[in-house]
C-alpha cells in the first residue's frame, strides 16, 4: 500500500473536519459579542446560584419584570413665578396643593433572590429579546430536533494570535428551554430533561488544541463537589502562559454546535473510518468490492420476488423494489429523487422488510421532519410498536426505558395472510401484467419502433391538427415507407387547396385550415348527408318501381323523377272516363268551357282585390240578399246619394260616422237623464225635439241675464205675453211715427 493511497482518505477526512466546524469570526462560540437581539446577559442573582438551580435542583428561573416608566410631570418654575406675579397674571386666589402631594408613590417591585434580572433593560426591550430568542430557538427545535438556546456561564478573555484582537468566548453552555404559562405571566428557562446538562465550549476547544496546542480541563462529573470558581482557575491555570484571563458572567444565547459532535467522531476515529472501503472509493481509490454480485435491475426483480416472500407494506415501482432489494441484500448505495417521488415511502418499505427478517434498523436524519414523516407511514400500517422514538423530547430516558419494557412485555398477535391459492393469483396477473408491459416495449420489425415509442410521439402531436388519410397494411409499413409518406404529404400540403380533379378527396374545400373542431363538424355533417343518400336510395327505388321505371343512378336522373313527382301531385286526378271514352270533342270542349270560367274567376278576383280586403271572400254566400235590404234602406235617408258610385267607395267613413254617432247618442241619453231630474222634468220617451229643449234650458242656465223664477209661473207668462203683445203694436205705432217725422225733419230736431 503507497503512501499516496494512505493520504488520499486522509486528505478527504480532513477536508470533511474543516467543513463541518467553523472557526471563523462569524462563529459566535469563539468570537461572542453582546448584542441587542442574539443574545440577552443577566446581572442578578449571581451566576453560581443561577448554575445551582437550574442544573443542580433541575428547577425553573424567571425573568424580573420592570415596571412601566411612568410620564414625568414638570416641575413649576421659580423664576417663571416671579415673573408672572410682576406681569399681574397670578391672581391673589387660595391655590390647591400641588399635583405631587396627591399622588401616592409606590415603591417599585425588587427582584426576588431567584429571579432573574438583565441589566438596565426596560420591560418592552426584555419582552421583545426573550419573544426573539423564544421563536428562533422554538423553530430550529421544530425543524431539527436540537436545542440552540443555551445559558453560557463564564468567558474566555483571550487574544487572535494572527489579529492580535481581543477576544472573548463562552465557557461551559447549558441547553434550555424558555417559555411563559400566558402572555401576562413572565418568561422562564429550565434545563429540558432529555439534554446534557453541561457543555464545554466544543469549537473552543478545537480552537485552543489547534492553533495554540491548549487543552481545556474537563467538566467535572459531579458539579455538587466543584464550584464554577474552582473550575474557571483551571481553566486559567491551562492558559496562564498566555496570561488569558476568565470572567464570571451568564449570558443567555443562540449556539449551534451539533456538528462538532460528527467532528470529535471523525478524529477519534481517522484510522477506522480512512480504512472503510466507501470511504476510500469516495476518495478516488478504486475499490473492487463495493459492488455485490447478482444485484437485479428494474426489470428482474418480479422474477425474484415471489408475492408469498414479499413484505412490503406500501406501493412501490420497480425502481424503488430495486432499492429495497439492494438494502435487503446489503448493499450500500445512494436513493436520490425530487420531492414527491416516494423517497420517505420506499425507506418505510425497507423498514418493513428488515422488520419480516428479523432485522434492526436505525433510521438517522438530519431533520425531523423526515423522522415524523416515515414514522408517520409505519404507524398507519400497524408497525409502530416496533419503532422506538430517539429524538428531541422522544429522548427522554423514562420513556425511552418504558418503551423497551413494552417491547419485551407485549404480545403482538400476527395478522391473517393471503392463502396460498391469493398468493398464485398475484403472481398469475403480475405475469400478464408484465406481459403487457414487454409487448408495449417490443420493438416493431418493420416500423424498428415499440408501442410505447409510437405512444410517446403521438402524444408529442396533440395539438397537430389530425388530417385522415386512408392508409391501408399499415402492419407491413417500414421507416423508410414512413419517409416517403412524409415527403408526399409535405409536397402536398403546398398545393392541395387548388386541386380541382373530381377524384380528389378534399375538392372543393375552401377553409385554410384543418384541425380537430373542423374535423368533427365535418364528420358529423358527412355522417348526415350518408344517412340522407341512404333514406333517398330507398324511397326512388321504390317510387320508381311503383311508376315502372328505372331507379336514378345521377343526380339529374333524380331531379327529372322529382320533376315528375311533382307534377303528379299538383294535378288533379283524370276521370275514369277519360281514359276511356273514345269520343274526346265532347270532353274537350268541356274543359275549354271550364277554361274560360277560371280565366273570368281569376279576373274578376282581382278587380275585387283593388277595392275590398280578402276578408271579402269569406263572406256568407247569402248576404248579398241582406246587403241589397240595407242598401234600399239608406235610399230613403240618402236620396241624394248615388249608392252605386259614392257609398261603397265611402262606407269606410261612413261607418266611422256612424260609429261615432252611436257612441254620443249614448252620451246625450246619458247627460239628457242628469239634466232631468237636476231640472225637474220628465225625460220618459225622449226625442230629438225635446233634448234640443233640453240643452236650451241648460244654457240659459249658465246665460248672464238669467231668467227670473217668475217666468216658470203660468199665470206671470200669461201677463207677460199680453204685455209682450202691447209693447210690440206700441213698437210698430213708434216706428210709423219716426218715419213720418224723419220725412218731414233732419236728424238735427
Amino acid at each position: 500500500m503507497t503512501e499516496t493511497t494512505l493520504s488520499l482518505p486522509m486528505k478527504r477526512v480532513e477536508d470533511w473536519k474543516s467543513r463541518l466546524i467553523d472557526l471563523s469570526r462569524k462563529n459566535n462560540l469563539l468570537y461572542f459579542h453582546v448584542s441587542k437581539h442574539g443574545n440577552l446577559p443577566i446581572t442578578q442573582p449571581d451566576l453560581q446560584r443561577i448554575f445551582d438551580v437550574l442544573v443542580l435542583k433541575k428547577k425553573r428561573l424567571e425573568f424580573w419584570q420592570p415596571q412601566e416608566a411612568k410620564p414625568e410631570i414638570p416641575e413649576k418654575s421659580e423664576a417663571n413665578e416671579e415673573d408672572k406675579s410682576k406681569e399681574g397674571k397670578v391672581e391673589a386666589k387660595t391655590l390647591d396643593p400641588p399635583i405631587e402631594a396627591n399622588l401616592t408613590h409606590e415603591e417599585p417591585k425588587r427582584p426576588t433572590a431567584n429571579q432573574l434580572v438583565s441589566g438596565n433593560l426596560s420591560r418592552m426591550d426584555l419582552e421583545r429579546n426573550l419573544k426573539s430568542l423564544q421563536s428562533r430557538s422554538h423553530l430550529d427545535y421544530m425543524e431539527r430536533g436540537v436545542r440552540i438556546l443555551h445559558a453560557a456561564f463564564g468567558t474566555l478573555n483571550w487574544v487572535d494570535i494572527e489579529t492580535k484582537e481581543k477576544v472573548q468566548s463562552p465557557l461551559i453552555l447549558v441547553p434550555l428551554e424558555l417559555t411563559r404559562e400566558t402572555i401576562c405571566q413572565p418568561y422562564n428557562i429550565v434545563v429540558p430533561p432529555v439534554e446534557d446538562e453541561a457543555v464545554l465550549n466544543p469549537a473552543l476547544q478545537v480552537k485552543l488544541k489547534n492553533d495554540y496546542k491548549i487543552e481545556l480541563p474537563p467538566l467535572p462529573e459531579a458539579w455538587e463537589e466543584q464550584k464554577l470558581a474552582d473550575y474557571f482557575k483551571l481553566v486559567e491555570n491551562a492558559v496562564s502562559e498566555m496570561s488569558w484571563k476568565t470572567e464570571p458572567s451568564v449570558n443567555l444565547g443562540l449556539f449551534s454546535f451539533q456538528k462538532l459532535v460528527i467532528y470529535k467522531d471523525l478524529e477519534s476515529n481517522t484510522a477506522l473510518v480512512t480504512q472503510h472501503p466507501i470511504i476510500r472509493a469516495i476518495s478516488g481509490i478504486k475499490q473492487g468490492n463495493l459492488l455485490l454480485s447478482g444485484l437485479p435491475d428494474e426489470k428482474d426483480v418480479d422474477k425474484i420476488e415471489a408475492p408469498a416472500k414479499t413484505y412490503q407494506v406500501l406501493d412501490a415501482d420497480s425502481s424503488q423494489r430495486v432499492s429495497i432489494e439492494y438494502a435487503l441484500r446489503g448493499q450500500s448505495f445512494v436513493m436520490k429523487g425530487p420531492p414527491g417521488t416516494g423517497k420517505s415511502q420506499t425507506i418505510a418499505n425497507m423498514i418493513a422488510e428488515c422488520i419480516a427478517n428479523g432485522k434492526s434498523v436505525l433510521f438517522v436524519s438530519a431533520k425531523m421532519a423526515a423522522l415524523e414523516v416515515v414514522y408517520k407511514r409505519l404507524s398507519e400500517v400497524g408497525l409502530s410498536h416496533f419503532c422506538l422514538e430517539l429524538h428531541s423530547s422522544k429522548a427522554n430516558k423514562q420513556q425511552v426505558v418504558a418503551e423497551l419494557k413494552r417491547s419485551l412485555d407485549e404480545t403482538l398477535i400476527p395478522r391473517k395472510l393471503p392463502s396460498a391459492h391469493e398468493f398464485d393469483m398475484m403472481a398469475e396477473y403480475r405475469e400478464v401484467l408484465n406481459g403487457y408491459v414487454a409487448a408495449l416495449h417490443e420493438i416493431h420489425p418493420y416500423l424498428q419502433r415499440s408501442v410505447y415509442e409510437v405512444l410517446g410521439i403521438l402524444s408529442s402531436l396533440e395539438r397537430v391538427p389530425f388530417v385522415p388519410v386512408g392508409l391501408t397494411e399499415l402492419g407491413t409499413l417500414t421507416p423508410q415507407k414512413m419517409r416517403e409518406l412524409e415527403e408526399l404529404v409535405s409536397q402536398l400540403s403546398k398545393v392541395w387547396q387548388v386541386i380541382e380533379e373530381p377524384y380528389f378527396p378534399w375538392v372543393g374545400y375552401r377553409a385554410d385550415k384543418y384541425n380537430l373542431e373542423i374535423r368533427s363538424k365535418l364528420l358529423t355533417t358527412l355522417e348526415g348527408i350518408n344517412e340522407t343518400l341512404h333514406g333517398l336510395v330507398l324511397e326512388t327505388e321504390d317510387f320508381s318501381a311503383r311508376l315502372g321505371v328505372s331507379p336514378p343512378v345521377s343526380f339529374a336522373r333524380l331531379q327529372w323523377l322529382f320533376e315528375l313527382s311533382k307534377l303528379l301531385f299538383e294535378s288533379p286526378k283524370p276521370e275514369a272516363d277519360w281514359l276511356t271514352n273514345p269520343n274526346l270533342d265532347k270532353l274537350l270542349s268541356e274543359a275549354r268551357g271550364y277554361l274560360d270560367t277560371s280565366i273570368w274567376i281569376k279576373n274578376t278576383r282581382t278587380n275585387l282585390m283593388e277595392r275590398y280586403k280578402p276578408s271579402l271572400f269569406t263572406l256568407v254566400l247569402n248576404r248579398s240578399t241582406e246587403i241589397q235590404l240595407a242598401v234600399s234602406s239608406l235610399n230613403n235617408f240618402l236620396p241624394e246619394v248615388n249608392l252605386e258610385e259614392e257609398l261603397l267607395s265611402k262606407r269606410e267613413k261612413l261607418l266611422a260616422y256612424l260609429r261615432s254617432t252611436q257612441l254620443n247618442s249614448c252620451k246625450w241619453r246619458e247627460t239628457s237623464q242628469v239634466l232631468s231630474q237636476l231640472l225637474g222634468l220628465d225625460c220618459a220617451d225622449l226625442t230629438v225635439t225635446k233634448l234640443k229643449r233640453l240643452f236650451r234650458i241648460a244654457l240659459l242656465s249658465f246665460a248672464e241675464d238669467k231668467p227670473e223664477p217668475e217666468w216658470f209661473d203660468a199665470k206671470y207668462c200669461e201677463q207677460v205675453q199680453e204685455t209682450v203683445s202691447k209693447s210690440k203694436l206700441l213698437y210698430q205705432e213708434h216706428n210709423q211715427i219716426k218715419s213720418r217725422l224723419d220725412e218731414i225733419y233732419n236728424e238735427g230736431i
